[in-house]
């Protein structure tokens, strides 16, 4: 496929996949909590990209997905309690495209 026939939906995928992975890379790492607090603004910046990708969300499980909401308590992301990083997210069955 040729760069000039990707969608902008596509695009902006691949920009956060690679964000995402050069966060969990670079978090690999011990960190201090200045760098983990930064970590955190990147899990919600990554998961609000990846909200922005979803073109059907017929059970509204997304619906709670914003920055007025700490990402700890939205629908399907599990976080750890130690490091406060996301460390599983479940969306499987809700229909989403």
């Amino acid at each position: 496929m040729a760069a000039t026939g990707w969608s902008p939906q596509l695009l902006i995928f691949l920009f956060c996949l690679s964000f995402f992975t050069s966060v969990v890379v670079l978090g690999q790492r011990e960190l201090s909590s200045a760098p983990v607090s930064l970590s955190n603004v990147t899990d919600q910046f990554t998961f609000l990209c990846f909200k922005s990708l979803v073109t059907k969300d017929p059970y509204n499980v997304l619906s709670n997905w914003n920055s007025n909401i700490s990402f700890y308590d939205w629908n399907g992301v599990s976080c750890s309690r130690g490091s406060q990083r996301v460390v599983a997210l479940n969306l499987s069955e809700k229909a989403l495209e």
